[in-house]
């Protein structure tokens, strides 16, 4: 795969699956099993993601409303 190596923007829609295209899908499959560095980087980024406590998701009430109702 040369020097050129994933974007942390197509490892993270990689990761939460949201790559629709075929070719694309193909394209990250490929080059994450001929690339160590790459797939690491998605092992790390796996890992932040599923892990509660690095931030992910988590908000409090005040940010959830504003002036008594839902954010939208």
């Amino acid at each position: 795969m040369g020097d050129t190596h994933l974007s942390d923007g197509q490892l993270e829609r990689f990761v939460i699956g949201v790559v629709h295209d075929d070719a694309e899908l193909k394209w990250i499959e490929d080059h994450l099993f001929h690339c160590p560095e790459c797939a690491e980087r998605m092992e790390a980024l796996e890992a932040h993601l599923d892990d509660p406590d690095s931030g992910s998701g988590q908000t409090t009430v005040d940010e959830l409303y504003r002036d008594g109702g839902p954010l939208q």
